[in-house]
């Protein structure tokens, strides 16, 4: 069975190669990218290397990152509703309102997806919901204009606490939601990314959540699939090392104005109790646009 899939994943590829394959994936002048999706993009915030990967490859360009991950997400926008409340999931309706309103506010001409993992707990029974509500989730992008980038959810690897049969199997059916995915990229004529398959395990925290060089490796895959041109600053530099870690603590920053640790006085079910604490997160603009300026004096010295 697993060679069945990993064959219609090819069979995918081809689809796509068949129309000439994907251009050359390049960032524009004034380019508004959002990273969209589960943990993987949240947790991808506190390492850099993807964010980092395409801003060194256009160094001299102005262009504006965004990260819009939210662990537990799904296509449908089960994490993001319940007014924000960790541990309560409220109306989907209103987590996928709050998903698109998150997104159409931030106006991206580059997004990339990263869903599937989460969905995919749902065995054989979920494929066609997710397949239903990724498309629901596409054609909601498509009205903004933009281009879109999917990635396939990494495989799980050892140390997930579980016996190598129960990996093989949830790996299995990665691979069957994967396949989901780029049946999608293909029918939507965008980018689709293949993380399924690599040559090592991805170093990870947990057997589930990619630790730093796990990130790292993704984003080599990301530059390779993605066709970018050489990089203008050496990746293995300490310029490099020090542009990432500016990348990080402005990511930080932004996280903390859209995700603020109160979030239930600013935006959820106690917001008329302290209405001074709605104002708070706007604070954060400025240390933002200081450390963005940081980012980008980086860039355009060391290049």
């Amino acid at each position: 069975m697993q060679r069945f899939h990993v064959l219609s994943l090819l069979l995918c590829a081809l689809l796509i190669g068949a129309h000439g394959g994907p251009e050359p994936f390049d960032l524009r002048e004034g380019d508004r990218v959002v990273f969209l999706g589960n943990a993987f993009f949240e947790r991808a915030l506190d390492h850099g290397y993807m964010e980092t990967a395409l801003a060194l490859r256009w160094p001299e360009r102005n262009v504006t990152f965004r990260n819009l991950g939210w662990d537990g997400d799904t296509v449908y926008g089960h994490a993001r509703a319940g007014g924000r409340r960790r541990a309560v999931f409220g109306d989907p309706e209103e987590g996928f309102a709050r998903m698109i309103g998150e997104v159409r506010l931030l106006e991206p001409s580059v997004i990339f997806l990263a869903y599937g993992l989460n969905e995919s707990f749902d065995d054989d029974a979920g494929l066609t919901p997710f397949r239903e509500g990724l498309r629901r989730l596409l054609k909601e992008i498509a009205s903004i204009r933009t281009r879109v980038i999917l990635l396939s959810p990494t495989l799980f690897q050892e140390g997930f606490g579980a016996d190598s049969t129960y990996i093989a199997q949830r790996n299995e059916m990665l691979t069957r939601y994967s396949q989901v995915i780029a049946e999608a990229a293909a029918s939507e004529k965008q980018v689709y990314v293949d993380l399924t398959t690599f040559d090592q395990p991805l170093p990870s925290e947990n057997g589930l959540h990619l630790a730093g060089p796990g990130y790292r490796l993704v984003a080599q895959r990301l530059t390779q699939q993605l066709k970018l041109p050489p990089a203008k600053i050496d990746p293995n530099s300490e310029d490099a090392t020090a542009i990432r870690a500016a990348i990080v603590k402005k990511n930080r920053l932004y996280f903390h104005r859209w995700r603020p640790r109160n979030d239930a006085f600013v935006f959820g079910e106690r917001k008329d109790e302290q209405k001074i604490a709605q104002t708070e997160p706007a604070q954060f603009e400025p240390f933002i646009a200081k450390q963005e300026a940081v980012v980008r004096q980086l860039l355009q010295t060391k290049s």
